[in-house]
């Protein structure tokens, strides 16, 4: 798929998102307005990160976390996380998967960044695994301790629950094996490199330098 119609399918859904927010206010649902509208921002973080640190996330990563955002707002929005069963184990799995590989970004700058730090490439993938599905498990702790505290039903059962952290741990599978695929062929400085993150880590390095 061309950039191009890929930036395209982003604007579509940014603009599917600010449409969903004016049709629940204008209906007087508000209970989804206020985490359709923060989705919406934080779909527009790539966008900020380009103009003002010159930090150019892959257009596919990008359209992960927009789609992430958009299945839950709509989710939300439109009742499917009660009436459909799956929204919620797709939604986990999109989000786990978008974590993970954001785990991988992280892992990697910081191994390309600092001479004094090295990541060996199966802790690479080990992390990459552990951070999706850590982040998946403090979701459910918190669901829980939300229902707990303020009465609400986030986790419907044990079993959902459980399902929930298997879609996680499947989801961050994935995106570590296509981690393991990736760094057979490319190298933490060509991936930084691809992120457009050479000049920060040039003042990085100065910065130690100095100290």
């Amino acid at each position: 798929m061309k950039e191009r119609t890929v930036l395209r399918i982003i604007w579509a859904l940014q603009l599917s998102m600010v449409v969903l927010a004016m049709v629940l206010i204008i209906n007087a649902k508000l209970t989804w307005v206020p985490a359709t509208v923060v989705s919406f921002l934080i779909t527009l973080l790539p966008s900020m990160l380009k103009h003002s640190f010159r930090v150019v996330l892959p257009v596919w990563l990008v359209l992960w976390i927009v789609i992430a955002l958009f299945l839950h707002s709509t989710g939300g929005a439109f009742g499917f996380y009660d009436d459909l069963p799956f929204w919620d184990h797709i939604t986990h799995a999109i989000s786990a998967s978008l974590i993970a590989a954001l785990g991988f970004v992280v892992v990697l700058t910081i191994d390309d960044f600092f001479e004094s730090i090295y990541f060996p490439r199966p802790f690479v993938v080990f992390f990459v695994l552990m951070f999706g599905m850590a982040i998946g498990v403090f979701w459910e702790v918190m669901e829980f301790s939300q229902d707990q505290l303020t009465g609400t039903s986030l986790q419907y059962n044990l079993d959902d629950t459980m399902w929930d952290l298997f879609f996680d741990g499947a989801a961050s599978l994935v995106v570590a094996v296509f981690s393991y695929s990736y760094l057979r062929n490319k190298s933490s400085e060509d991936f930084v490199s691809e992120l457009g993150l050479a000049h920060a880590k040039e003042r990085v390095n100065r910065r130690l330098k100095k100290s």
